[in-house]
């Protein structure tokens, strides 16, 4: 029986699944070439998000996304802020320092950060393909583009998968996506036969969600306020609302599925005005979490009272 590797990552995001990839990539060809990898996207939660989550592999590694603590989590990447939650955690991670555990919240990416430590501790160097996922990792994660327009753009493969997985691929298809990126390269997977024409459909997509993500902005103050709780599978705009409203020092976005609801803080990065908050502190207020600049809460389905409230509170945050 081939021994099993369970790899727990940041669901619907580029940084997660190239992370994902890139520890898959490097425990083949350092730890067990035989390996079977079972990707599993996790998603953020008040509460503990890896409650119920069965952790029963032979071994078990976790990228881009909040603490475990469970003895059995032996692998541990992250550079958010609000990873530890409860912040008992922290007490937990400085006990006991696993050499297998990394934290580095200045690091523009999760992918960046496993790529220098396993290159560091085991002199494993990724592949040049995982290294232009991660680079592209940096860029995405940390909004190191030069402008909006760049941002939202759908030319290159990286930008394309990017906008693919936001739109709430299913677990089967993150998983397919983890296992191919781990051995091809962006522009190959883009153009599998399995995703080449669910890229279309993003891009036809576009101009349609620019239409409405136009006529969704409410200002409150430097604030730009999307809610779209109404509509039930409606995405965030991303980086979309700070092109359309440039203006906006801030955005919030409100969405839902039927089984979850998401509230989206974001500080613009091309604005000249000063930031005055950080985002992953103040959402991790309200059982969310992030970065300085960008950061998230997300409630379960039937909490559409509570996210309505919380929405409210953080706008009225960010204008104090």
């Amino acid at each position: 029986m081939a021994r099993v590797l369970k790899i727990f990552f940041h669901d619907a995001c580029f940084d997660g699944t190239t992370s994902a990839a890139l520890f898959a990539a490097f425990y083949r060809d350092v730890l067990d070439k035989n390996v079977e990898v079972r990707p599993v996207g996790m998603v953020h939660k008040d509460g503990d998000p890896f409650d119920g989550i069965p952790l029963d592999a032979d071994d078990h590694a976790c990228v881009d996304f909040r603490f475990c603590a469970d003895p059995r989590m032996k692998w541990w990447f992250d550079h958010h802020p609000t990873a530890f939650q409860p912040p008992e955690l922290r007490e937990v991670f400085e006990a006991q320092r696993l050499a297998t555990w990394f934290f580095d919240p200045q690091a523009p990416s999760c992918a960046g950060l496993i790529a220098r430590a396993l290159q560091k501790g085991w002199d494993w160097k990724p592949p040049p393909h995982l290294l232009d996922a991660v680079e592209w990792a940096d860029t995405i994660d940390a909004a190191q583009f030069p402008s909006a327009e760049a941002a939202v753009a759908l030319k290159l493969p990286a930008q394309r998968l990017a906008a693919w997985l936001a739109h709430g691929r299913s677990p089967i298809d993150t998983e397919r996506y983890v296992d191919w990126l781990s051995r091809s390269s962006l522009a190959e997977v883009a153009q599998r036969a399995e995703v080449a024409p669910q890229l279309a459909a993003v891009e036809a997509e576009r101009a349609s969600e620019i239409e409405a993500i136009k006529h969704l902005g409410v200002w409150v103050g430097d604030v730009i306020v999307f809610d779209r709780f109404g509509e039930v599978g409606a995405r965030s705009p991303g980086f979309l609302g700070y092109l359309l409203f440039p203006k906006a020092q801030y955005a919030v976005t409100g969405t839902r599925t039927a089984s979850s609801i998401k509230i989206s803080v974001g500080v613009n990065p091309w604005t000249d005005h000063p930031r005055e908050h950080d985002i992953g502190e103040l959402c991790a207020r309200y059982g969310g979490g992030g970065h300085a600049v960008v950061g998230g809460v997300t409630l379960r389905g039937d909490e559409l009272d509570r996210a309505r409230a919380t929405l409210a509170s953080l706008v009225k945050e960010l204008q104090a």
